[in-house]
C-alpha cells in the first residue's frame, strides 16, 4: 500500500503547510536520518543513503524548527550542498531534491533569504566547472529550485536554463512540465530580462533563439515580434543594427516605425535615461539617430512630449526594481523628462527647483500614470504576471514619495487602484507598502479621509502581511496618533478595533479612551456606522465590539425602544443588524452568529411602535430613455445597483471579463473619464463630476479601474429570431428570462436605447439572472411605447401566456420555474404602472407649471400611456390574482380580485346581487386569511348570507377565540382519528389557549402509525419545557427525524437537555447553530420590515435569554436580580403580542427551573406575568392555571392575581374578600424589596424602612375596588390608598390614585349647591389634597401625566382667582365667608408652598408637557401664584429655551398690554436666574439666545403681516417682505412636532424622571431662510417660508396671517393625547391607530406658524379631477335644486340616490391605485387610509366637529392616511347653521367605496369601535384637558353662534357634559347610553343615511 501526502507529492511546495511536526518527533528523525546518511557502514551510493535522503526531504518538508533548516549551520543542509558535487549520480539527484525542502515558503523570512542566496551561489560556482556531470546536476537542481521559487529567484533560475538550451538535454520542456502552466506563461513575467539575454547572443549562439521558440511554438520572426518591448531599448542603447533591422524586417516596417510606437519609444527612451552618464539628451538623440537617418529632423523633446506617462511610468518602474543607491538614476531621469515637459533642461536644478519642476508634472500627468499602472495591476488589458504588477505597486510607493501631495488631484483613483490590490492576496502586502507610502506623502487634510479605511485594511488583512509590513504599519499608526490625535478624536467613532491584532493593543487602549469620551447614544451610533462597512471582516470586529455594548448598556437600550416616541436610533440597529444577517448568512456564518446575537440582545422589537424599514432602491425613466440627464442617472443606478455587485460576486473569468466590458462602456456612455474624476476645484460645478461623487465611493473604488480601461469584445454571432411565445414548460426560468430579455433589448428603439442596449446585450446571456430582472422591465416598456403593434401584441401574448399557464402539480421543478417567471411579469406590471402613474402627474404638473412638456408633448404622452394600458388591460385581472396566490404574493392577488369584483359588478347581465357575488366574496376571504390583518374577515363575512362552519372557524381563529375553535375541532378528529390536518389544528388550538397538559395528552393518544412525527413533535417539546417534563421532552427528542433538524422548538429542546445535563459548551454550540438557520432563512424580502421578520426576531430574543440563563457566555458580571429586571422590560418591547410573550415566558420558566442560579420565586413571577397576560386576553383557565403554579412554588403574591380575576369574572365581593385576608394573614413575604429613598409625603416621614412592593400593590388594589365599588366611607378608602403608599412610598400609581379619590371629592362637591358643599371643599382642602397627591405621583413617573398635572394646575389656579374674587354673601353670613377666605388663604399658602417645592424637584419637562396652560394663566390675579408661575416658566425655558422660547414669545408679542407685560417678567426673571447660574457660559448663552430669538420673532410676525399686492403665486422673502436674514442662524428649533414634542419615560415603576432626557442633544435648529415664498390663493395669503434646518434639510413652514392660532395649537395638544391613548392600548396599537397632528405655533394673538406638511391632496381635488376625466362636471344649480327636492319631504329622498348619486358613481378607490400601484403599498396605503379615517370620524364626532367639507379632507400622497383642516366648526357648532349638518361625521359613498370590498365593514366599524371604546376608557383624562381648554381666558373654544338651538351648548360645562355624553353612547334626547358596538352602529347609520346626506349644505358635496 502506498500513502501520499499532499505536500510532499504534490506539484508544488509554495503554500506553507500547516500539519507540522513537533520538535522532538523533528529531532528524533532526523538524527536517526542523518547517522543514516554519514554510516560508513552505507555504501556511498547506495539505495539506503538516497533513501535516507528521500526521507529527510519530507521530514524537513513538515518541519518548522529553524535550527534543522539553515542551509549554512545545520548538518544535513550541510550535506546536501556537498552530496550535490558526490560523484554517485543517485546521491547527486537526491540531493538536488532535498534542496526545495531548505527553500520552501513558510520559514523565516531572514532564513529563506540566506539559504536562498547560499543555494544560488552554490549552482553557480558549480556551473562554472566544466564536467558534464555536475553541469547535469546543476540543471537537475535549477528546476527543483523553480518549483519552490518565486519572483526574482525564478528570473535567476530561468536565466541560467536559458543559458542551457544550446545543450543536448531539453530540460527547460521538463520544468515546464512540471508547472501548471503553458511554456509561454511561465516565461511571460520574465521576458524583460529573458529576451535581451536571447537576443543579445543571436549572432554567436543563433540556436537558443530557435530552440525557444521552437519550445513556445514560434518562429523566430514572431519571437522577436512578441519580446520587441524587452529587446529595442538594449539594442538602440547598443546601436546593433542588424538585430534592430531583424525586428523591423519580422514587423514589415522600418526602424524608425518600430521604434516610434507609443510603448517602444517609451520604453527606449526610459532605458536611455537611466543609463546616461550625463548629457541624457545627446545620448537619446545620438543613439536615435545612429539607428536611423529618420531621426535627424526630430528633436528629443517631440520624442519625450509624445509619450510622457508611458515613459514616467517605466521610469517609476525602475525607481522600484533598484536599492536606495541607484534611485539617483531614476529619480535624475524623472527630472529630466519634467525639465523636457516644462521648463528648460540641462543642468541639474537646486532641489527645492527640481521638486517644483517634477511635482508640476505629476500634478498634470498622474491620471494618465495610474491609468497606465492600474491596467496592469487590475488585467484591464489582458492577464499580467504578479511580478509586474509588483513592479507597479512599488512605481505607485516611488511616485508618492517624490511628488507628494502634488498627485492629491488622483486620489481617489490610487486608492481605489490600492484597494483592489490589496484584495488580490499574491499582491496584498506589496499594495499596503504603497498605501502606506501615500498615506505617508499626504498633508493633515487628506490624510484625515484615509484614517478610517487604513485602520480596517489594518484588521482585515493583517495576518496576510509579512512582519516587516507589520513593523511598518505599527509605526505608522503610532506616528498617526501622535501627530494627527485632533483629527482622529474627531474620526475616533468611524475606527475598528485593533483589539484582534496584539501588537496593537498598547494603541487599542488608547483608542477605546477616545470612544469612552463619547456619549453612550454616540458610541452605539459609531458601532452602527461601523457595522455598515462594505467589508464583512470589519463588519465582524464592529459586531463584537457591538454586542459588547449592548451587553453592558442593555436598561440603555430597553430605555430607547420603550420611550414614548421610541428613538430613531433603535430603528437603525435593527435594519442596520438586519442586512447584516442578510448579507452575511451565505458567504461568512461567524459574522451572521454574531448578528444573530446582536439582534437577540436588541430584542424583539414592536413593529407597531418602531419601523425599520428598508430604503426601497429604484429608478425610474419617465422619458423612456429620450432625456439625457434621466438615461444617465438610471446607467449609473444600474451599475451601483447590479452591476459592481455582480462584477465582485463572479468567479467564471469571461463573465467578469463581460462585465468589466459593459461597465467600461456604460461609464462611456455617461461621459464619465478619469478627467471628469479628477479633483480639482473648479470642477465642482461640473454635473458629471457631481454625478459621479454622488456615486457611494465603495462603488467609485470598483468602477475607477474601469474609466480609462481598454476592454473589446467579438462582435456577437447573428442570433435567430426570437419566437414568441419564449415561455414553454420544457425551458427553465433563466434561459427564458435571458431569451425574452435578450429579444427585447435587439428591438429597442431611440438613439439612447439603441447605443444603450446594444451594450447590455452583450452581459445578458453569460450572465445569472439579477441583470435581466432588472431590466425585464425596462426594455418591456421602451417596446409597449416605442414599438411596432406587432411587437406589443408578442410582449402582451407572452405577459398573459406565463400567467395564465396553469401550475404542474406533479412536477417540482417546471412549477418553481413558472412562479419564478410570473413574479418577473409581476415585477413588470409594477413597473408598468409606476410609470403610468409619474406620466400622469408629469401632464398635470405641465399643465399647471413650466415642464419639458409642450401641448404637443401631452398628446404624445397620454399615446403612450394608452398604448401601455391597452397592453396590460388585455390581462384579466382574475388571472393575475389566481396566480398571485399562487405565488403568495396575496396583497396582489387581493389587489385584482377586488378588481374584477368590480368588473362583475359593472358586466353585463347584473350578476350583482349579494348571491351571486358569494363566490367572489368567499375567495376574497380565503385570501385574507393569509394576510396580516385581524378585521377584514369579519367585513368580508357581513357580505355573506350565511356562514358555513369552515368560514366561522376562519372567523374564530382569527379573532383569536380558540376554545370555540377547539370544540368543532375535537368534533371532527372523533369523526376522524388520522386526518392529520385536523390534528394539527387541534394542537393549535390548545397550544394557544395554553392547554399545553391536555395538548401533551392529546399527542400520546394519538396513533403513531398514521401521523407523521413531523407534525406533533414540535407541539409537543414546547408543551413539554413548559410544563417542566423533561423526561418527556428527552423522549420525544429521541424519535424527531433528521427532517426536524432545523426545526427551532426541537433545537431548543435538544439546547435545554444540555443545560439540564450541564454541558455548557454543547448548549452554547446549540444555540449557534439554531442562530446560524434562523439567519439561513432571512432575505432581503422578509426583512423589508420588522412586521415581517417578526418571528425570526422573536426566536433570537429567546436565544439570548435562554443563554443569559444558562449563563453560556460568562462576558458579563449580571447578577441573577439584574437580569430579571432587565427581562421585565425586554418582555414589554413586544407590545400587543401576547401569544408572543407567553412563549417567552414559558422558555424563562423552563431554562430557570434548569439553571442552578434562579430561585423559586424568580419562576412563580414569570408565572404571574403569565396570568396577567392570560387574564387580560380573556384566557381565564389558562389565568387560574398560572396563578395555581404560582402558588404551589411559594409566591403569596399570587395572591393579588387571584383576586383580580375573581373581580374580572364579576364576583367583586368575593374578590375583596380575598384581597383583605390574604393582608391580613401578612402574606406578602416579597422578593421585590426596594430601600426607601426620602419619601416626598407626610406619611412615615423621616422613617427608613423596606418596600413591600406586593403588599403595597395589594393594599392599592383593595383602595381601588372598594372605591370603585362605592359602599365604603371615604375615609376607609384614604386609609387604604396611604397603607399602599406606606409599604412603597415611590408607587407613581398610588399617590396617583389617591388625588384621583380626592378629584373625584372635589367633582362631587362642586357639583352641590352652594349651601350643602362641605367646608373641607369651601376652605379648599380638598384642593390642596389633589394637588398634592397628583404632583407627588410626578415624582415617580411620567404615566399619569396627562391626567395630573393639567388637573392639579387648573385646582390650583382657580383656587388663586377664588380668593381674589368677592365671597357670594348671599349663601352664607359675612362671618362665614371671612372665616372661609381666611381658611382658603393657608391653605393656598400651603398649596403654593408644596408647588414651589415640587418645582425644585421635579424636572423642567414635566411642567413643559403643560406649558401652554401655564402661559395661557399668566395673568392671574393671584401676585404669589402668578410669581409661582414665573418660577415655572423661568425653569422650563432656562431648561428648555430651545423649545419653550417660542411660547413666551407669543407672550411678550401679545397685543394685549397686560400679557405682554407679565411676559416681560417672566424674561427678566430668565436673565437674573441666569446671572446667578454657577457657570457663566450657560448664561451668556441664555440671553444671547433670548435676544436673537425676540428679533427672529419680530421678523416672522413681519413676514406673516406684510401686505402683498396682487396675487403673486412667489415673492422674495426679502425684496417683497422686509425680511432681514441676519436674524439666521438661530438656535432655535425649528419649530415642527419633532423639535417642539418632549419625549416621555418609559411607563415603568420606579422611573428616575431626573435623568430623563426629553429632547435628544442633535434637535435641529435655524440654519437659515430660503429667499422663495409661496403664496397661497386664499383672502388673507397666508405664505409658505422654507427654513434650513441644522441638520442641512429644508423644512417648510406656513405663515398665517390674520388668524388665532392658540384655538389650533390646543386641539392639537388634545390630538396628540389622543394619540397617546391609542398607543396604549394593545388592540389600537396592533392596528396602528392614529390621528395626524403637527406643530402650530402661535406669534401672538393674530398670527402664527404652522408645520407645513408636504405632499397632501384635498378630497375635492382628488374627486374632482377624476370625474373631470370622465367628463363628469358638477352642475350645482341643477344639483341645488334636486337636493332641494331630495329634503323636501322624506318620500322624496330617492331623488337624492336616483338622480344625484347616479350622476356621481364612486371613483375614490381609483386614486389609491393610481397612487400606489405596488399592491403591498397599496392595500397598505388603503388601511391606513380606512383606520384614520375611522380614528378622526370618531374623535371629530365628539369633539363635535363640523364643516367637513372636500377641502378640508386632505390625504397624504405618500400613505394614504387621512388628514383633516380647519378647527374652526366645534362642538356641534354646524347644527347651528342656516342648513345644519345632521350628519356626525363624513362618510360619503365616495368614502365608503375606497375602504374596499367590505365598504364600512371590517376595518372602519371595528376601528370606530376600538377608538369610542379607549375614549370611554379614558373619559376622566379627556374631560380633564378639554376642562383646561375651555376655561383657558386667553380663548375662546365655543365662540358665537349663528342662531340658538337647544341641542348645541354655549357653555364650558354644557359642552363637557355634551362630549361627555358622545363619549358614554348617549344619543341626544336618549337616557339610556348604547354599547361601543350599537353607538358605532348609529352613528354610521346617520352618516349614511340619504335623507341626512341630502340635507347638507351643497357647498358640503354629501354627492362627492
Amino acid at each position: 500500500m502506498h500513502f501520499n501526502c499532499s505536500t510532499c507529492d504534490g506539484q508544488s511546495l509554495r503554500k506553507p503547510e500547516h500539519h507540522w511536526l513537533s520538535e522532538s518527533e523533528n529531532a528524533c528523525l532526523l538524527e536517526v536520518l542523518g547517522k543514516l546518511i554519514k554510516s560508513p557502514q552505507v555504501p556511498r551510493s547506495g539505495r539506503s543513503r538516497v533513501a535516507a535522503m528521500l526521507a529527510s526531504k519530507r521530514v524537513l518538508n513538515h518541519c518548522k524548527e529553524f535550527t534543522y533548516l539553515d542551509l549554512s549551520t545545520s548538518k544535513l543542509g550541510q550535506y546536501c550542498l556537498q552530496a550535490l558535487r558526490s560523484s554517485s549520480r543517485d546521491v547527486r539527484i537526491a540531493a538536488g531534491r532535498l534542496l526545495p525542502s531548505f527553500l520552501r515558503n513558510g520559514v523565516d523570512e531572514d532564513l529563506l533569504r540566506r539559504n536562498r542566496i547560499l543555494a544560488l551561489d552554490f549552482l553557480r560556482s558549480l556551473s562554472e566547472k566544466s564536467e558534464l556531470s555536475l553541469q547535469e546536476t546543476c540543471i537537475l537542481a535549477w528546476v527543483q529550485i523553480a518549483r519552490v521559487s518565486s519572483g526574482d529567484e525564478t528570473n535567476i533560475v530561468l536565466l541560467r536554463l536559458v543559458n542551457y538550451l544550446g545543450h543536448t538535454n531539453p530540460l527547460l520542456q521538463r520544468m515546464c512540465d512540471h508547472s501548471s502552466f503553458s511554456a509561454i506563461k511561465l516565461l511571460a513575467p520574465f521576458w524583460r530580462t529573458l529576451a535581451p539575454t536571447v537576443v543579445q547572443d543571436l549572432h554567436r549562439r543563433p540556436q537558443i533563439a530557435q530552440y525557444l521558440s521552437d519550445l513556445l511554438s514560434l518562429s523566430v520572426p514572431e519571437l522577436l515580434r512578441m519580446t520587441q518591448i524587452y529587446t529595442l531599448p538594449y539594442l538602440v542603447l547598443t546601436k546593433q543594427l542588424d538585430l534592430l533591422q531583424r525586428i523591423a524586417d519580422a514587423r514589415n516596417r522600418s526602424i524608425q516605425d518600430v521604434c516610434i510606437e507609443p510603448d517602444n519609444v517609451s520604453a527606449i527612451l526610459a532605458y536611455i535615461m537611466l543609463r546616461s552618464s550625463g548629457e541624457t539628451e545627446v545620448t537619446i538623440m545620438t543613439a536615435f539617430q545612429e539607428i536611423s537617418s529618420e531621426f535627424v529632423t526630430v528633436n528629443c523633446s517631440e520624442l519625450v512630449k509624445a509619450e510622457p506617462v508611458l515613459i514616467a511610468s517605466e521610469l517609476l518602474k525602475a525607481a522600484g526594481d533598484v536599492d536606495d543607491a541607484l534611485k539617483a538614476n531614476a529619480y535624475e531621469a524623472l527630472h529630466f523628462l519634467a525639465s523636457l515637459m516644462y521648463g528648460k533642461h540641462g543642468t541639474p536644478r537646486a532641489t527645492a527647483r527640481k521638486n517644483n519642476i517634477t511635482g508640476s508634472f505629476f500634478e498634470n500627468h498622474v491620471l494618465g500614470i495610474m491609468a497606465n499602472l492600474s491596467d496592469t495591476i487590475n488585467d484591464s488589458k489582458g492577464t499580467q504576471a504578479a511580478g509586474e504588477k509588483m513592479r507597479c505597486l512599488r512605481a505607485i510607493q516611488e511616485m508618492m514619495k517624490i511628488a507628494k501631495s502634488n498627485v492629491n488631484n488622483a486620489l481617489p483613483q490610487i486608492s481605489s487602484c490600492l484597494r483592489s490590490a490589496i484584495n488580490n492576496p499574491e499582491l496584498c502586502n506589496e499594495a499596503f507598502l504603497s498605501w502606506m507610502a501615500m498615506a505617508g506623502a499626504l498633508g493633515a487634510d487628506e490624510v484625515l479621509t484615509l484614517i478610517e479605511p487604513t485602520f480596517a485594511i489594518i484588521v482585515q488583512y493583517w495576518d496576510s502581511f509579512k512582519l516587516s509590513t507589520q513593523t511598518q504599519a505599527y509605526h505608522m499608526i503610532s506616528q498617526l496618533l501622535q501627530t494627527q490625535a485632533t483629527a482622529i478624536r474627531d474620526v475616533v467613532h468611524t475606527i475598528p478595533s485593533l483589539g484582534s491584532i496584539p501588537l496593537m493593543s498598547k494603541f487599542e487602549d488608547e483608542i477605546n479612551k477616545l470612544k469612552h469620551q463619547m456619549a453612550t447614544k454616540q458610541q452605539l451610533q459609531s458601532l452602527i456606522q461601523r457595522s455598515r462597512h462594505e467589508n464583512l471582516t470589519v463588519v465582524g470586529r464592529a459586531l463584537i465590539e457591538l454586542e459588547m455594548f449592548l451587553e453592558q448598556h442593555q436598561s440603555f437600550i430597553d430605555e430607547l425602544a420603550m420611550n414614548e416616541q421610541p428613538d430613531i436610533i433603535i430603528s437603525e440597529l435593527a435594519r442596520t443588524l438586519l442586512d447584516i444577517s442578510v448579507q452575511a448568512s451565505d458567504s461568512d456564518d461567524t459574522t451572521a452568529i454574531l448578528g444573530a446575537r446582536c439582534i437577540g440582545l436588541l430584542g424583539c422589537l414592536d413593529p407597531t411602535r418602531i419601523e425599520a424599514p428598508r430604503e426601497k432602491k429604484e429608478v425610474l425613466v419617465l422619458s423612456n430613455f429620450q432625456e439625457e440627464d434621466e438615461t444617465v442617472d438610471f446607467v449609473l443606478f444600474f451599475l451601483q445597483e447590479v452591476l459592481v455587485t455582480a462584477f465582485l460576486s463572479a468567479t467564471n473569468p469571461r463573465a467578469q471579463g463581460f462585465l468589466a466590458y459593459t461597465m467600461q462602456e456604460l461609464l462611456k456612455f455617461c461621459g464619465i473619464n478619469g478627467a471628469v474624476t479628477a479633483r480639482h476645484q473648479e470642477k465642482y460645478a461640473n454635473t458629471k463630476y457631481l454625478r459621479w461623487f454622488a456615486v457611494p465611493e465603495s462603488v467609485r473604488n470598483n468602477l475607477t479601474p474601469f474609466l480609462n480601461s481598454k476592454y473589446v469584445v467579438t462582435a456577437p454571432a447573428a442570433q435567430p429570431e426570437t419566437e414568441y411565445p419564449v415561455y414553454r414548460p420544457n425551458i427553465g426560468h433563466g434561459q427564458w428570462l435571458r431569451t425574452f430579455v435578450y429579444d427585447l433589448l435587439r428591438k429597442g428603439q431611440g438613439d439612447n436605447v439603441v447605443a444603450l442596449f446594444n451594450v447590455l446585450r452583450r452581459v445578458i446571456r453569460t450572465q445569472d439572472t439579477p441583470i435581466s430582472t432588472f431590466l425585464l422591465p425596462f426594455a418591456v416598456l421602451n417596446i409597449l411605447v416605442s414599438g411596432t403593434e406587432c411587437q406589443r401584441r408578442e410582449v402582451g401574448g407572452e405577459l398573459l401566456v406565463v400567467l395564465s399557464h396553469a401550475l404542474p402539480e406533479g412536477d417540482p421543478a417546471t412549477k418553481k420555474s413558472l412562479v419564478y417567471c410570473s413574479q418577473n411579469i409581476f415585477q413588470v406590471l409594477d413597473y408598468l404602472s409606476r410609470w403610468c402613474q409619474e406620466k400622469k402627474k408629469e401632464i398635470s404638473a405641465s399643465r399647471t407649471s413650466s415642464s419639458r412638456l409642450n401641448p404637443s408633448g401631452i398628446e404624445t404622452a397620454y399615446a403612450q400611456i394608452h398604448r401601455v394600458e391597452s397592453v396590460v388591460g388585455t390581462i384579466p385581472a382574475d388571472v393575475i390574482s389566481r396566480r398571485a396566490v399562487d405565488c403568495k404574493s396575496y396583497a396582489r392577488a387581493l389587489f385584482y380580485w377586488e378588481q374584477y369584483i368590480r368588473q362583475q359588478r359593472l358586466g353585463a347581465g347584473g350578476g350583482d346581487s349579494d348571491k351571486d357575488m358569494e363566490p367572489l366574496y368567499e375567495r376574497l376571504q380565503q385570501i385574507y386569511t393569509q394576510i396580516d390583518e385581524p378585521d377584514g374577515i369579519e367585513g368580508i363575512s357581513s357580505h355573506l348570507q350565511v356562514l358555513d362552519i369552515d368560514q366561522q372557524i376562519l372567523e374564530h381563529r382569527k379573532a383569536g377565540r380558540w376554545t370555540a375553535v377547539q370544540s368543532w375541532y375535537e368534533l371532527l378528529l372523533s369523526e376522524n382519528p388520522q386526518d392529520a390536518d385536523v390534528q394539527y389544528n387541534l394542537l393549535t388550538c390548545l397550544k394557544e389557549s395554553g392547554q399545553h397538559d391536555v395538548l401533551l395528552n392529546q399527542i400520546d393518544s394519538f396513533n403513531v402509525s398514521s401521523v407523521p412525527l413531523s407534525l406533533p413533535l414540535p407541539f409537543a417539546c414546547e408543551a413539554s419545557w413548559i410544563t417542566g417534563k423533561w423526561s418527556k421532552l428527552e423522549e420525544y427528542l429521541a424519535q424527531a427525524p433528521a427532517s426536524l433538524n432545523g426545526n427551532f422548538n426541537i433545537g431548543v429542546g435538544r439546547a435545554l437537555l444540555a443545560l439540564a445535563k450541564d454541558e455548557k459548551e454543547n448548549f452554547v454550540q446549540i444555540l449557534d447553530d439554531i442562530r446560524r438557520r434562523t439567519t439561513k432563512r432571512l432575505s432581503a424580502t422578509n426583512t423589508a420590515s420588522l412586521q415581517a421578520c417578526h418571528d425570526a426576531l422573536l426566536k433570537l430574543h429567546a436565544l439570548t435569554e435562554i443563554e443569559a440563563i444558562g449563563g453560556g457566555r460568562k462576558r458579563s458580571s449580571l447578577d441573577t436580580s439584574t437580569i430579571v429586571a432587565s427581562f421585565r422590560q425586554r418582555l414589554d418591547m413586544l407590545g400587543a403580542f401576547s401569544s408572543d410573550k407567553q412563549y417567552l415566558l414559558g422558555l424563562r420558566r423552563a431554562a430557570m427551573q434548569l439553571s442552578k442560579d434562579f430561585s423559586n420565586m424568580d419562576i412563580a413571577s414569570a408565572w404571574l406575568t403569565s396570568a396577567k397576560l392570560a387574564r387580560k386576553a380573556g384566557f381565564v383557565h389558562q389565568s387560574f392555571n398560572a396563578v395555581l403554579h404560582a402558588s404551589q412554588l411559594g409566591d403569596n403574591s399570587a395572591t393579588i392575581e387571584h383576586s383580580r380575576l375573581l373581580w374580572k369574572e364579576g364576583h367583586h365581593r368575593k374578590a375583596i374578600q380575598s384581597l383583605k385576608g390574604a393582608i391580613a394573614a401578612n402574606a406578602f413575604r416579597s422578593h421585590e424589596y426596594l430601600q426607601a429613598e426620602k419619601p416626598l409625603t407626610t406619611v412615615n416621614t423621616g422613617r427608613q424602612q423596606e418596600q413591600n412592593i406586593p403588599k403595597a400593590r395589594a393594599h392599592l388594589l383593595l383602595a381601588k375596588w372598594v372605591d370603585r365599588a362605592g359602599q365604603t366611607q371615604s375615609e376607609s378608602i384614604v386609609q387604604e390608598y396611604k397603607q399602599a403608599i406606606r409599604w412603597h412610598a415611590r408607587c407613581e400609581k398610588a399617590h396617583y390614585y389617591l388625588g384621583k379619590h380626592y378629584n373625584k371629592l372635589f367633582e362631587y362637591e362642586r357639583a352641590r349647591p352652594m349651601l350643602k358643599r362641605a367646608q373641607t371643599f369651601l376652605s379648599g382642602e380638598t384642593t390642596k389634597l389633589v394637588v398634592e397627591n397628583y404632583l407627588r405621583s410626578l415624582a415617580y413617573g411620567a404615566k399619569y401625566i396627562y391626567q395630573t398635572l393639567p388637573r392639579a394646575l387648573t385646582v390650583w389656579l382657580e383656587l388663586g382667582i377664588e380668593i381674589e374674587q368677592p365671597p357670594e354673601v348671599k349663601h352664607g353670613g359675612p362671618d362665614f365667608w371671612a372665616h372661609t377666605v381666611q381658611q382658603r388663604r393657608k391653605i393656598l399658602t400651603v398649596v403654593n408652598a408644596h408647588i414651589k417645592k415640587m418645582c425644585d424637584r421635579l424636572p423642567a419637562f414635566v411642567f413643559y408637557t403643560a406649558f401652554s396652560q401655564i402661559v395661557a394663566r399668566i395673568v392671574h390675579p393671584n401676585p404669589t401664584v402668578f410669581a409661582l408661575l414665573v418660577d415655572i416658566v423661568a425653569k422650563v425655558i432656562g431648561t428648555h429655551p430651545q423649545q419653550a422660547l417660542w411660547t413666551l414669545l407669543a407672550v411678550v408679542k401679545s397685543s394685549t398690554k397686560e400679557r405682554a407685560l407679565r411676559g416681560r417678567q417672566c424674561l427678566e426673571r430668565i436673565h437674573e436666574n441666569s446671572k446667578r447660574s454657577k457657570n457663566g457660559t450657560d448664561g451668556k448663552d441664555l440671553k444671547a439666545l433670548i435676544t436673537h430669538g425676540q428679533k427672529l420673532s419680530d421678523q416672522l410676525l413681519h413676514v406673516c403681516e406684510g401686505d402683498i399686492q396682487g396675487k403673486p403665486s412667489t415673492i422674495s422673502l426679502t425684496r417683497d417682505l422686509g425680511f432681514v436674514h441676519k436674524t439666521a442662524p438661530c438656535r432655535l428649533v425649528v419649530p415642527l412636532e419633532s423639535t417642539l414634542s418632549a419625549s416621555l419615560p418609559a411607563a415603568t415603576d420606579n422611573v428616575d424622571m431626573r435623568k430623563h432626557r426629553a429632547f435628544s442633544k442633535d434637535t435641529v435648529t435655524i440654519s437659515a431662510f430660503l429667499d422663495q415664498v409661496l403664496v397661497l390663493n386664499s383672502l388673507q395669503k397666508p405664505r409658505k417660508i422654507s427654513v434650513r434646518g441644522s441638520d442641512g434639510r429644508v423644512y417648510a413652514l406656513l405663515c398665517k396671517p390674520k388668524d388665532d392660532l392658540r384655538k389650533d395649537q390646543r386641539l392639537m395638544e388634545f390630538n396628540t393625547m389622543i394619540n397617546r391613548f391609542l398607543k396604549k392600548d394593545a388592540e389600537s396599537s396592533q392596528r396602528r391607530l392614529y390621528i395626524k397632528t403637527y406643530a402650530v405655533t402661535p406669534l401672538n394673538e393674530e398670527c402664527g406658524l404652522i408645520e407645513w406638511v408636504d405632499n397632501l391632496k384635498t378630497l375635492r381635488e382628488i374627486l374632482l379631477s377624476t370625474y373631470r376625466q370622465r367628463n363628469i362636471v358638477p352642475n350645482y344649480t341643477e344639483l341645488r335644486t334636486l337636493l332641494s327636492d331630495a329634503c323636501s319631504s322624506p318620500s322624496k329622498t330617492g331623488i337624492f340616490v336616483d338622480r344625484v348619486l347616479s350622476k356621481f358613481p364612486a371613483v375614490f378607490h381609483e386614486w389609491f391605485v393610481d397612487m400606489f400601484p405596488e399592491a403591498g403599498a397599496w392595500f397598505a396605503a388603503r388601511l391606513r387610509y380606512t383606520r384614520s379615517c375611522a380614528v378622526m370620524s370618531i374623535v371629530g364626532h365628539v369633539l363635535g366637529l363640523g364643516d367637513r367639507h372636500g377641502e378640508n379632507i386632505l390625504f397624504e400622497e405618500g400613505n394614504g392616511g387621512t388628514f383633516h383642516v380647519d378647527f374652526n366648526c366645534l362642538f356641534d357648532k354646524g347644527l347651528t347653521f342656516d342648513k345644519p349638518e345632521l350628519v356626525p361625521f363624513r362618510l360619503t359613498h365616495n368614502m365608503v367605496d375606497a375602504f374596499g370590498a367590505y365598504g364600512y365593514e371590517g376595518p372602519f366599524r371595528k376601528s370606530c369601535e376600538l377608538t369610542i371604546r379607549i375614549l370611554r376608557q379614558h373619559e376622566d383624562s379627556l374631560m380633564t384637558i378639554l376642562e383646561t381648554f375651555l376655561y383657558d381666558p386667553t380663548t375662546d373654544f365655543i365662540g358665537k353662534k349663528k342662531k340658538q338651538v337647544s341641542l348645541v351648548p354655549d357653555t364650558p360645562e354644557g359642552v363637557l357634559d355634551s362630549v361627555r355624553n358622545k363619549v358614554r353612547g348617549l344619543l341626544p334626547t336618549e337616557s339610556v347610553p348604547l354599547s361601543v358596538e350599537g353607538y358605532v352602529d348609529e352613528l354610521i347609520v346617520q352618516a349614511t343615511d340619504p335623507e341626512r346626506l341630502a340635507a347638507m349644505y351643497i357647498g358640503w358635496c354629501a354627492f362627492l
